[in-house]
């Protein structure tokens, strides 16, 4: 279902969400939010990589604090549930509403 404030193709296809921020109470849906699993192997780089992007461009020091609560948070998920960390990946049939949209070779 999308949300009333959709805007073009959902950005996540995996997962349908319906999020509310402890903050303002906005909501957001799959067209304006994504999902990234604790238990992908990828995400602490990738919020690694993604902090070192906010400071570039400015972001505040209580942003950059969160981020690192939130990779501290990731790690400690990882090693606590070691045999739930997996190499992140998309089933080729289950998954094809995730992966064909966008294909330019079919």
């Amino acid at each position: 279902m999308r949300g009333p404030n959709a805007i073009g193709e959902p950005l996540e296809r995996k997962y349908t969400l319906v999020a509310c921020s402890t903050q303002t109470i906005e909501q957001h849906d799959e067209h304006h939010a994504m999902v990234f699993l604790a238990k992908d192997r990828a995400l602490p780089a990738t919020l690694a990589f993604y902090r070192a992007e906010c400071k570039r461009i400015g972001a505040a020091w209580e942003q950059l604090h969160a981020l690192d609560l939130l990779i501290q948070r990731v790690e400690r998920y990882q090693a606590a549930y070691q045999d739930r960390v997996k190499t992140p990946d998309v089933d080729p049939v289950r998954g094809a509403a995730i992966l064909n949209p966008n294909r330019q070779d079919g």
